[in-house]
Protein backbone atom coordinates (compact mmCIF):
# COMPACT_ATOMS: atom_id res chain seq x y z
CA UNK A 1 0.00 0.00 0.00
CA UNK A 2 2.77 2.59 0.87
CA UNK A 3 4.51 1.73 -2.63
CA UNK A 4 1.61 2.49 -4.36
CA UNK A 5 0.86 6.27 -2.52
CA UNK A 6 4.97 6.62 -3.44
CA UNK A 7 4.22 5.87 -6.91
CA UNK A 8 1.11 7.32 -7.37
CA UNK A 9 3.21 10.97 -5.93
CA UNK A 10 6.17 10.23 -7.83
CA UNK A 11 3.43 10.02 -11.25
CA UNK A 12 1.43 13.22 -9.65
CA UNK A 13 4.67 15.25 -9.38
CA UNK A 14 6.20 14.43 -12.80
CA UNK A 15 2.87 15.19 -14.42
CA UNK A 16 2.84 18.80 -12.94
CA UNK A 17 6.35 18.81 -13.97
CA UNK A 18 5.03 18.09 -17.49
CA UNK A 19 2.31 20.56 -17.82
CA UNK A 20 4.55 23.65 -16.33
CA UNK A 21 7.35 22.81 -19.18
CA UNK A 22 4.93 22.15 -21.63
CA UNK A 23 2.98 25.72 -20.79
CA UNK A 24 6.76 27.24 -20.49
CA UNK A 25 7.13 25.97 -24.40
CA UNK A 26 3.48 27.34 -25.50
CA UNK A 27 4.28 30.84 -24.36
CA UNK A 28 7.71 30.56 -26.14
CA UNK A 29 6.30 29.46 -28.99
CA UNK A 30 3.60 32.10 -29.34
CA UNK A 31 6.19 34.95 -28.36
CA UNK A 32 8.08 34.27 -31.33
CA UNK A 33 5.19 35.38 -33.67
CA UNK A 34 5.97 37.57 -35.98
CA UNK A 35 3.96 40.77 -37.46
CA UNK A 36 3.36 38.31 -40.77
CA UNK A 37 1.89 35.60 -39.10
CA UNK A 38 -1.07 38.36 -37.86
CA UNK A 39 -1.03 39.15 -41.87
CA UNK A 40 0.75 42.28 -41.60
CA UNK A 41 -2.15 43.57 -39.20
CA UNK A 42 -0.14 45.98 -36.95
CA UNK A 43 -3.36 46.81 -34.48
CA UNK A 44 -3.80 43.18 -34.16
CA UNK A 45 -0.19 42.08 -33.62
CA UNK A 46 0.71 44.71 -30.96
CA UNK A 47 -3.01 43.99 -28.87
CA UNK A 48 -2.09 40.28 -29.07
CA UNK A 49 1.89 40.34 -28.55
CA UNK A 50 2.16 43.80 -26.39
CA UNK A 51 -1.08 45.01 -24.47
CA UNK A 52 -2.39 41.43 -23.93
CA UNK A 53 0.67 40.45 -22.01
CA UNK A 54 1.18 43.55 -20.13
CA UNK A 55 1.96 42.11 -17.37
CA UNK A 56 5.10 40.26 -18.72
CA UNK A 57 6.09 43.74 -19.37
CA UNK A 58 5.36 45.85 -16.16
CA UNK A 59 7.99 45.89 -13.43
CA UNK A 60 10.67 45.17 -15.95
CA UNK A 61 13.15 46.93 -18.02
CA UNK A 62 11.46 48.42 -21.34
CA UNK A 63 14.31 46.26 -23.29
CA UNK A 64 11.94 43.20 -22.83
CA UNK A 65 9.32 45.05 -24.66
CA UNK A 66 11.34 46.07 -27.48
CA UNK A 67 13.23 42.88 -28.11
CA UNK A 68 9.12 41.21 -28.26
CA UNK A 69 8.03 44.17 -30.41
CA UNK A 70 10.15 43.39 -33.23
CA UNK A 71 8.54 46.92 -35.11
CA UNK A 72 10.50 49.36 -35.40
CA UNK A 73 9.78 52.79 -33.12
CA UNK A 74 9.82 55.60 -35.35
CA UNK A 75 9.10 58.84 -32.95
CA UNK A 76 8.79 59.47 -29.57
CA UNK A 77 6.46 61.98 -27.67
CA UNK A 78 6.20 62.76 -24.11
CA UNK A 79 4.83 65.66 -22.03
CA UNK A 80 6.06 66.83 -18.88
CA UNK A 81 3.53 66.04 -16.08
CA UNK A 82 0.84 68.80 -15.40
CA UNK A 83 1.93 69.24 -11.42
CA UNK A 84 5.70 68.85 -11.81
CA UNK A 85 7.43 69.92 -15.21
CA UNK A 86 10.27 68.60 -14.34
CA UNK A 87 8.54 65.45 -14.37
CA UNK A 88 7.73 62.62 -16.70
CA UNK A 89 5.12 60.04 -16.09
CA UNK A 90 4.38 58.60 -19.56
CA UNK A 91 6.02 58.37 -23.05
CA UNK A 92 4.26 57.59 -26.38
CA UNK A 93 6.45 55.47 -28.81
CA UNK A 94 4.92 55.67 -32.32
CA UNK A 95 4.97 52.82 -35.03
CA UNK A 96 4.05 55.33 -37.76
CA UNK A 97 5.51 58.94 -39.19
CA UNK A 98 2.78 61.63 -38.97
CA UNK A 99 1.77 61.24 -42.44
CA UNK A 100 1.10 57.51 -42.24
CA UNK A 101 -0.98 58.18 -39.16
CA UNK A 102 -3.00 61.11 -40.64
CA UNK A 103 -3.58 58.69 -43.74
CA UNK A 104 -5.05 56.13 -41.27
CA UNK A 105 -6.63 57.93 -39.11
CA UNK A 106 -8.82 59.05 -42.57
CA UNK A 107 -9.45 55.72 -43.85
CA UNK A 108 -11.41 54.72 -40.27
CA UNK A 109 -8.20 52.76 -39.41
CA UNK A 110 -6.62 52.81 -36.07
CA UNK A 111 -3.20 53.98 -35.80
CA UNK A 112 -0.68 52.15 -33.37
CA UNK A 113 1.59 53.60 -30.69
CA UNK A 114 2.32 51.98 -27.51
CA UNK A 115 2.24 54.21 -24.36
CA UNK A 116 4.54 53.41 -21.58
CA UNK A 117 3.73 55.00 -17.44
CA UNK A 118 6.76 54.63 -16.42
CA UNK A 119 7.34 53.32 -12.55
CA UNK A 120 9.51 55.58 -11.56
CA UNK A 121 9.10 58.89 -13.56
CA UNK A 122 11.51 60.35 -16.15
CA UNK A 123 14.07 62.89 -15.54
CA UNK A 124 12.25 66.40 -18.31
CA UNK A 125 15.70 67.71 -18.85
CA UNK A 126 16.98 64.65 -19.67
CA UNK A 127 14.62 63.41 -22.22
CA UNK A 128 14.97 67.33 -23.43
CA UNK A 129 18.75 66.33 -24.24
CA UNK A 130 17.54 63.40 -26.41
CA UNK A 131 15.53 65.84 -28.93
CA UNK A 132 18.21 68.66 -29.00
CA UNK A 133 19.20 67.80 -32.51
CA UNK A 134 15.98 69.25 -34.10
CA UNK A 135 16.96 67.93 -37.16
CA UNK A 136 15.84 64.59 -35.55
CA UNK A 137 13.55 65.75 -33.00
CA UNK A 138 11.94 62.74 -31.50
CA UNK A 139 13.01 60.17 -34.03
CA UNK A 140 14.00 57.09 -32.72
CA UNK A 141 18.01 56.63 -32.89
CA UNK A 142 20.11 54.19 -31.03
CA UNK A 143 21.10 57.21 -28.48
CA UNK A 144 17.21 56.87 -27.50
CA UNK A 145 17.10 53.42 -27.59
CA UNK A 146 19.87 53.48 -24.71
CA UNK A 147 18.17 55.87 -22.78
CA UNK A 148 15.11 54.14 -22.84
CA UNK A 149 15.92 50.42 -22.65
CA UNK A 150 16.89 50.85 -18.83
CA UNK A 151 13.87 52.73 -17.63
CA UNK A 152 11.31 50.14 -15.34
CA UNK A 153 7.67 49.99 -17.02
CA UNK A 154 5.00 50.33 -14.96
CA UNK A 155 2.08 50.03 -17.81
CA UNK A 156 0.85 49.76 -21.06
CA UNK A 157 -1.17 50.84 -22.84
CA UNK A 158 -2.21 52.53 -26.63
CA UNK A 159 -4.07 55.66 -27.31
CA UNK A 160 -7.81 54.98 -27.76
CA UNK A 161 -8.54 57.21 -30.96
CA UNK A 162 -12.56 58.67 -31.78
CA UNK A 163 -12.07 57.28 -35.41
CA UNK A 164 -15.74 59.81 -35.85
CA UNK A 165 -13.66 62.80 -35.25
CA UNK A 166 -10.78 62.08 -38.18
CA UNK A 167 -13.38 60.63 -40.99
CA UNK A 168 -13.39 63.22 -44.24
CA UNK A 169 -16.24 64.95 -45.11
Amino acid sequence: MRNTIIILFIILIYGCACNKRDNLEKIKLENKQTLKDFKRDTLLYVQTKILDRKEHYIGKKFEVLLSDLNIPIKHFLYSPDFNNIKRVSSTIFEIYNGYETSNKLEKGEIPVNIIIAWQTPLVADELEKLIIDRTKRGAWTPEKEAYFKNQIVGDVLTTKYNLDKYKKK
